[in-house]
């Protein structure tokens, strides 16, 4: 992406459907309104290509959401409103051949459990089949070839080995369970032409059935042992010739599996998440690997990177009847080509799962808004707001996180700084251009905060600094070394404090001298602590309870409704006017704008009541 300003205005009017771009997430109402920022970009998974509707294509990712798009990748849209399975990763999207709208999902869980699910209008509803608490019993999924009597069926992998459903998921049967190592199975594909022959990939070997799952053999003749097999490819005219991507290059086998041939001349990274022969281009295959893109053009025995590294390569697909090529990515979204890889074009219009967990006002323009994107490819770095335009602020490659403060150097310029577990980086030329400190300061980067104090503290596991000047930094005095973590809290005065915990101790700085957190002592039944009124609460906080956004800053609080359900948030800012930007760890950037300027309460107990609340009325975007 270049340099230039995203804005909401510049939206044509062929993308103003379908970009998601030129109208508020949530519709007006007597408080204000929300709107979802144009950074765009997601975790993709899987792709599901429509063999009814060309141009048509849906795609899963790793926040469990699932988008449509109508013109082949270009822009996307959500399938429906809210998230259809939080707190699960789309392992698995098959469109159903037979079905026109019907789609096939396996999910697995981020902390555990499975979900097989089906949806018959294209994802605007889905219907749970079958649900596993506990083990991921569902990390792939696969439909057979018509059988004779027209059925097909469907088969799932996941943890514990293969199920099998011959009544369309209704019910499922464990088979292969006494074939030994066919467990933690990744990827399952069915023989293009015969319904009794399935392959499977496990965290180690391949396997293979030719009766349906009654009987089972290992078909690992020429592979390394502990090679995951990620995704299996067959040649349409000949299914006896098979391609597997794993974690240690690709696979060939041209006898259905009996033996393997592997390929790594050319690669320059190993792990191949999928392999995929190219429909229209003889002898022309792509590997996505978390170092790009590669490609061969002479059947397998050379490769190409084709792509910049830093491009983690998660999903591939192709339409038979265009060659259009899918790319999906880690962060980045969507790429597609029309010409066997030779350009790409970005696709990620309307994939709002962006990951910002820091925003920060600039104390030197209060109308600037400044936010760093995390793992997001060649997207990643800091990105500036201004109202509902955006657009990317640093070049070059910066850390795939960090922590972001601003804060006023004299006159009227600002210093922003990056902190990352490599270290720390200055920009003064407003976040374009980055470079270390000329004193870096010792130690690993913990932590980093900016408002509320006047100059950036940053904590080390060296101890703790700041930089006054923004760019130079100096030892507090009295810090601890050897810190295992902080934390800013407010104290019972409503004041800012730093606690920061060594092996040792616990400390806390409120700006002056450092004080230790005594023990608590037993005293007439009950735990009192002998030291000041501690500290009760973050600094500041940021959550969802109910549908409610609630936001507490220094003792004050505001709750609006929140802009979609189940958001994971991890920072706020203010801007003027009563705006309110939030990040959030995977839905992107939203900006509330209130009717009327609002301004945050004290809350009760502090002296207050609480502000006006939002109760808006969910609108297509």
């Amino acid at each position: 992406m270049s340099h230039g300003t995203i804005s909401i205005r510049r939206v044509s009017c062929a993308l103003a459907a379908a970009a998601l771009l030129a109208a508020p997430l949530l519709a007006e109402t007597r408080s204000g309104t929300w709107w979802r920022l144009p950074v765009w970009g997601a975790d993709v998974r899987d792709f599901a290509v429509d063999p009814f509707q060309p141009g048509h294509v849906t795609l899963g990712t790793a926040r469990g959401n699932f988008y449509g798009s109508d013109d082949g990748g270009e822009t996307w849209k959500p399938l429906r409103p809210g998230r259809p399975f939080p707190g699960f990763v789309v392992a698995a999207l098959v469109a159903d051949p037979d079905v026109p709208d019907r789609l096939w999902a396996a999910l697995a869980g981020q902390n555990g459990g499975a979900i097989v699910a089906r949806s018959d209008d294209r994802g605007a509803e889905w219907s749970v089949l079958a649900r596993w608490e506990r083990s991921v019993a569902a990390r792939t999924l696969a439909i057979s070839p018509k059988r004779e009597d027209g059925s097909r069926r469907i088969a799932i992998g996941g943890d514990d080995g293969v199920r099998l459903s011959t009544d369309g998921g209704a019910t499922w049967k464990v088979i292969g369970d006494d074939v030994p190592g066919l467990w933690r199975v990744e990827s399952l594909s069915y023989d293009p032409k015969d319904p009794e022959t399935l392959y499977a990939g496990t965290w180690r070997l391949a396997y293979r059935t030719k009766d349906g799952g009654k009987s089972w053999k290992k078909i690992d003749d020429g592979m390394v042992l502990d090679s995951t097999v990620y995704n299996w490819d067959f040649s349409g005219s000949e299914p006896v010739n098979i391609w597997v991507s794993t974690c240690g290059w690709v696979y060939r086998s041209q006898d259905a599996g009996e033996t393997w041939k592997r390929f790594k001349e050319g690669f320059t990274n190993r792990r191949s998440h999928a392999v995929k022969s190219d429909p229209k281009r003889p002898d022309t295959l792509y590997a996505a690997t978390v170092g790009g893109l590669h490609r061969s053009t002479d059947g397998g025995q050379k490769w190409t990177r084709i792509t910049r590294e830093s491009m983690v390569v998660t999903a591939l697909d192709s339409d038979p009847r265009t060659g259009r090529l899918y790319v999906g990515t880690e962060g980045e979204g969507v790429f597609v080509s029309d010409d066997g890889g030779d350009t790409f074009q970005r696709g990620s219009v309307g994939l709002a799962e962006g990951r910002i967990p820091d925003v920060a006002a600039d104390p030197a323009e209060p109308d600037r808004v400044l936010f760093f994107r995390a793992y997001a490819g060649e997207e990643t770095g800091v990105w500036e707001a201004r109202g509902t335009r955006v657009r990317r602020l640093s070049r070059g490659t910066l850390p795939a996180e960090a922590s972001l403060a601003v804060a006023r150097a004299g006159g009227e310029s600002s210093v922003l700084v990056l902190a990352s577990a490599s270290g720390v980086l200055i920009s003064t030329d407003g976040g374009e251009d980055w470079k270390a400190p000329e004193s870096p300061p010792p130690g690993t980067p913990l932590a980093l905060f900016g408002a509320p104090f006047d100059a950036p503290v940053l904590v080390t596991t060296d101890g703790v600094f700041r930089a006054r000047d923004g760019k130079s930094f100096s030892r507090i005095l009295g810090a601890p070394g050897g810190v295992k973590n902080a934390t800013l809290l407010l104290d019972g005065a409503g004041e800012p404090v730093l606690q920061v915990r060594t092996e040792e101790s616990v400390l806390r700085w409120s700006g002056g001298s450092w004080s230790p957190v005594r023990s608590s002592v037993l005293k007439g039944g009950i735990f009192r602590g002998e030291g000041p009124p501690e500290p009760e609460e973050a600094w500041r906080t940021i959550y969802e309870r109910e549908g409610v956004l609630v936001w507490r800053e220094a003792g004050r609080r505001l709750t609006l409704s929140s802009p979609a359900p189940g958001l994971a948030f991890s920072s706020a800012v203010t801007a003027p006017g009563g705006r309110l930007y939030v990040g959030t760890t995977g839905d992107g950037l939203y900006l509330f704008e209130p009717d009327v300027a609002q301004r945050m309460e004290p809350e009760d107990g502090v002296g207050g009541g609480l502000s006006p609340e939002v109760s808006p009325r969910e609108r297509e975007p």
